[in-house]
């Protein structure tokens, strides 16, 4: 499915992915980028995400075209993130950090409103095999 482009640390998402809904492919998708970020924490890899859940169409009040419209419950993509990774097997534990000035609302790039509880989302993976145990 066609993904926009979204830029952090001056570059496009390293990865994108997208599900559709059943029944509703147009209209209503999740969507999940990731950047890999040009730190590490205690010598790990540091990659930050963005997830948004397209849940129609509206128009843009840039250009007054049509796009998407994104469900404005940022926290409940969030949380289907979180959900969708656990089902994996592949995260070691989830848990939220919030900052000290959260944004809890605000207008997205097209002039839609979204709302959140200000929590970010921060998920351990497991360790990647190693080739010499294969």
């Amino acid at each position: 499915m066609p993904m926009s482009e979204l830029r952090l640390y001056g570059r496009a998402q390293d990865f994108g992915y997208a599900q559709a809904d059943p029944l509703q492919v147009v209209a209503s998708r999740h969507h999940f980028r990731l950047w890999k970020a040009p730190f590490d924490l205690d010598g790990q890899s540091v990659w930050i995400g963005a997830g948004t859940h397209d849940i129609g169409f509206e128009r843009d009040q840039r250009n007054n075209g049509i796009t998407h419209k994104i469900d404005p419950n940022t926290d409940a993509e969030r949380d289907y993130i979180r959900d969708s990774l656990t089902q994996t097997g592949m995260t070691v534990k989830t848990t939220y950090m919030t900052a000290t000035n959260p944004v809890t609302s605000a207008r997205t790039a097209t002039g839609g409103q979204f709302h959140s509880d200000g929590r970010t989302l921060i998920v351990y993976l497991k360790p990647a095999a190693s080739t010499a145990s294969r």
